[in-house]
Formats: structure tokens, sequence, C-alpha cells
């Protein structure tokens, strides 16, 4: 039965092909598009991931940071260690000055002996060897050493450090000028010479004195000195790569959606939608708290809504294609009669029959009213497709309507032999709907129905209320109101069990129609069912090949308020 929307498919030529080369073009354009990158840059891409990459560079400033990191600590640990040191050496040795100015008579009286004192300093520093023994009288000046000539580089010692270390009014360690040296400082132990006629002198002592830092040079090149810097260098490698595995694993996800991102620019829309790919890169956690994985799933989301619009958009282009080819074809051929029996008419009608002529006009009028049928039908398809319009419903007697239509049809009806029926068990019957559309919906069922009846066929139109029969629609049982079934029922030629999927399709054609047998202009199904989507209803269809088809949707009963 050809109840599908009637159409002949003879134009298939027509319609371009896009599909492929939409999906080509879309890869090409992506793969153009990185090679080009690449190219222009004159970076080999190898080199250019390799340095390029978030994790790359995330590594290089992370080695960066600890090679400097590393430096400063062994600076920063060299001179709090020597820092360390001097101040526990000088507070080991804070009185050693003063034990030895009161230990020495001569020191003690004010009155020096410099060779005297010089062999002393001479017998303390073998003793001693990291101390250093200066007499300075009361300005500062050096009077007295136990050094070679040319040593001693400073003739006068700044007394500044010197008045701190004895007023205590610094903190450990204070650093006195080094008087074997043009500007170095090390720390010190200072004790005043006084007499009875005053303030003598200072006896001046060095703590790590040349012998000293002899010593601590070559000890910095020792065995030790040498693991200890090994034992140093190996824990700031081993921290330096713990940290890398540590970013490692953090970019890990990074580094997939970056993979991810690059896949979908290759590969376009053509293998469907993320979510479908076999990869281990489609897979992400939307309602995990990480912000990348959370950020992944996110990129699903919207690669998975591009994809449904391309999609949309590749169908709605295909069916515009589609449209404009069935329209062509289906204005051709009236346009084309109505253009040549007005000719013929117009080159003939003086001569001719008026019997003839008339048939000629006749001809010409029906080809005209089914040009401006199928525009009229095209324009309501596009206006019930445009999502904008709104339905005024209102009470309307459901039976009264459906008579009023079989009425219209019986002239159409008698012609073909057809007989036409109402069976309702309640006349009364109120339903909620727009009466125009509901009769646009009763007018291209029963008109489908007629042109797919042959003589002797029927076409019956049942109303129910709440009926739970073979026929009674699902909405029936899961909706709360009460609701009306409608059965249009014909006995026809029946559709294809394959073809029932596809009949509200717009300008679908059954496998069981003869090409040019039929007058419809494909559309009628397609506007009933979106007519009937308005109203909240689905309608179904149960066809059986010979016996005839059955459209079945329900409506919402009206109840008078009580």
């Amino acid at each position: 039965m050809t109840y599908s929307n009637d159409i002949s498919l003879d134009q298939e030529s027509l319609i371009p092909d896009k599909e492929k080369t939409v999906s080509t073009s879309t890869k090409n354009t992506a793969n153009n598009t990185v090679n080009n990158t690449s190219n222009s840059t004159g970076i080999n891409p190898v080199s250019k991931t390799l340095f390029s990459s978030f994790y790359s560079k995330l590594a290089l400033a992370l080695i960066g940071s600890f090679i400097a990191i590393g430096i400063l600590l062994v600076m920063f640990i060299k001179q709090l260690s020597q820092n360390y040191q001097s101040e526990i050496e000088q507070k080991l040795h804070l009185d050693l000055a003063s034990h030895l100015v009161y230990d020495s008579p001569q020191m003690k009286s004010g009155e020096f002996d410099h060779s005297s004192l010089k062999d002393t300093f001479h017998t303390m520093m073998i003793l001693g060897p990291s101390f250093e023994f200066y007499l300075l009288d009361p300005q500062g000046k050096v009077l007295t050493y136990d050094a070679e000539p040319g040593k001693v580089k400073r003739e006068y010692i700044d007394l500044e450090p010197i008045n701190a270390f004895l007023n205590k009014s610094e903190s450990l360690p204070i650093w006195g000028a080094d008087p074997r040296h043009d500007n170095r400082k090390k720390i010190f132990s200072v004790a005043e010479i006084k007499n009875d006629d005053g303030l003598q002198g200072y006896l001046y002592i060095i703590i790590g004195g040349e012998l000293y830092d002899g010593v601590v040079d070559l000890m910095q090149n020792s065995h030790i000195a040498t693991i200890g810097l090994w034992l140093v260098s190996a824990a700031i490698i081993f921290s330096m790569l713990v940290t890398l595995l540590l970013f490692g694993f953090l970019t890990r996800p990074l580094r997939k959606l970056s993979q991810e991102m690059t896949l979908f620019s290759q590969e376009g829309f053509e293998h469907g939608n993320q979510a479908d790919r076999t990869s281990p890169l489609a897979k992400w956690n939307s309602s995990s708290s990480d912000e990348v994985e959370r950020l992944g799933a996110t990129f699903h989301q919207m690669s998975n809504t591009l994809n449904d619009q391309y999609t949309k958009i590749k169908t709605t282009d295909q069916v515009r294609r589609e449209l404009i080819s069935y329209v062509s074809h289906d204005l051709r051929t009236p346009l084309a009669s109505l253009q040549g029996y007005l000719e013929t008419w117009q080159l003939s009608h003086k001569t001719m029959d008026p019997i003839d002529a008339k048939s000629l006009i006749d001809v010409a009028e029906k080809n005209a009213k089914q040009v401006s049928r199928l525009v009229e039908q095209l324009f309501e398809l596009a206006h019930l497709d445009s999502n904008t319009l709104e339905l005024e419903k209102e009470p309307v007697p459901i039976a009264e309507l459906a008579y009023d239509v079989l009425q219209k049809m019986t002239l159409d009806a008698n012609k073909k032999g057809v007989e036409l029926y109402v069976e309702i068990e309640d006349s009364s019957l109120k339903v909620m709907a727009n009466i125009e559309r509901l009769e646009r919906v009763f007018t291209n069922l029963i008109d489908n129905a007629i042109r797919h009846c042959s003589e002797g066929h029927s076409v019956t139109i049942e109303i129910n209320a709440q009926v739970h029969n073979a026929c009674a629609l699902e909405e029936v049982h899961q909706s709360g109101a009460s609701r009306v079934l409608v059965n249009v029922r014909d006995t026809g030629v029946g559709i294809p069990k394959e073809d029932l999927e596809f009949i509200f399709d717009t300008h679908y054609r059954a496998t069981n129609s003869i090409a040019g047998k039929r007058s419809g202009s494909g559309l009628g199904l397609a506007i009933t069912r979106r007519v009937l989507d308005l109203h909240g209803s689905q309608i179904q269809v149960e066809s059986t090949l010979g016996e005839g088809t059955c459209f079945m949707f329900c409506l919402e009963q009206y109840k008078v308020p009580s």
C-alpha cells in the first residue's frame, strides 16, 4: 500500500552526494593545517614536540631551577657552615686574649719588650697554629707580631670591631681586619692592656690564621670532601628525577587531552561521537575532582554536541536537497502539462470544437490545482516544522468533525467505489484539540486511504473512549488524563513490513508503490505526524499486505467541569 508519502524516485540522479566530500574535506583541511604549521616553522616535528611540549618546557624549567637552587643551596650551606663554625670558634676563645694579658707580667705592667713579645708570640703560634698574635697601640697601629717581612699588609687595624667586641654591642661572630690581607676579615679575640697611666694598647689575636686557612683549603680537596659533594649532588639529582616523574604523572592527563584533541582535529566528524571510539583516550570522568579530568569530559561533551549539530546540519542539508529534487519533479509534470494544454488551446481554440476547448481548459485547471495544493502543503509543512507554532485548543465534538470530513470526501470515494463509515459508541465525546488542524489530520488520512483502496474496499473511522484493545496505544495506559482513541482503518492494499517505519518521512514511497499510479504529493503523512506531535500525541500504524491498514492516535478527552 503506498501510504508512504507517495512520490516517484525517478529524480535520484538530481541529488548530489556530498557526504563523502564533506567528510573528506574536513579531514584534509585538518591534515593540511597540521602539515602547513610544521612546514612553516622550519622545525623538525620530532624536535618541535620534544622541546615545545608542556612537559618538556616544565622539565627544562625544573632542571634549570634545580641547578640554580643547588648552586644557591651549596653556597648558602657553605656560608652558613662558615658562620656557624666561626661563631663557635669565637665563643670558645672569647676570653683567650684576656687570659694571656692577665698571665703576662709584661703586658700586665704595660711596659713592652717587643723582642721578648715576638718570641712569646712565636712560641704560642707553635703551640696553637691556628692563632696569630698582634700587639696594637691605642690607635690600632700594629706594633709587634711574629711574621716574615712583608707578610703583614696592614699598618693599622680598624678599632670599631674591637670596641664592639669589648663592649659586647654586637652578636657573634664579629669580624675584624686581618693584618695579613688588605681587605679580608676574620674572627678574633682582643683584650685591653692597661696600667696606672691608662690604656696602653690591645692584644689582638686572629682565630684561624694563614696556616689554618691552608689546612682548610687542603681539606676541601680531600676524599671526604669529594664524597660529601657527590652525596649532595646525588641527593639533588634524585630529588629532581622524583619531581620529574611526579610532574610527568600530573601532566599525563594534559598530554592525553592534547592527543585526543589532535586526533579529533585530524579525523573530524567522520568517526562519530568521541565516546564511541575504541581508543583509551576517550575515557574521562566528569565527576572527578581533578580539573583536567573535568576539562577532558567537557571537551567530550563539546565534541559530541558539535558532532550532533554537524550530523543535523548534514541531514538537514541532505533533506533540503532531496526536497528540492522532489519538488522540482512534482512541479515539473503538472506545470509542463498545464503549459502544453494552454498552448494548445491558445493556438487552436478559435477553430476547434467548443467541447474540446473546454476539455483542454479543464485539464489545465486540474494541473494548476495540483500545483497549488503541492505548494500549499509545502508551506504548511514548513510552518509546522518552524518550532514557533502554538496550537490554541478547544473542546471539539470529534464525531461531528469525522462526519463532516467523510461528507467532504464522499465524492472522491464514490468515484472509486469505496465505502466510508464512522463507528462511535458515544457521539457526545469531545476532545481538546485545534479543530482546523484536527480536520487536516482526518482529511489527510482519509484521502490517503481512498487513494490506496480499490472498488469494493472500505474506510472506517473508529472512535472510542478509554479503549484497551489490540490497537490501543501505550500512551492510553500511561497518561493520567482520559484519552480518546481514534483508528482510521481501511481494507486496501496494505504496506510492506519493512516500509512501516519510514512512511511518515517526507516523500517516502513504499516498495509496493507503482510509479505514476498515485497522485499524492508525499507530504500528507508527514504533516499528519507533525500536527499530532503538536497535540502531544503519537501516531502509529499496523498493516497487513492485501488486507488493509490501521492508523491510530489518541487525543485528550474533554470533561465537562462538574
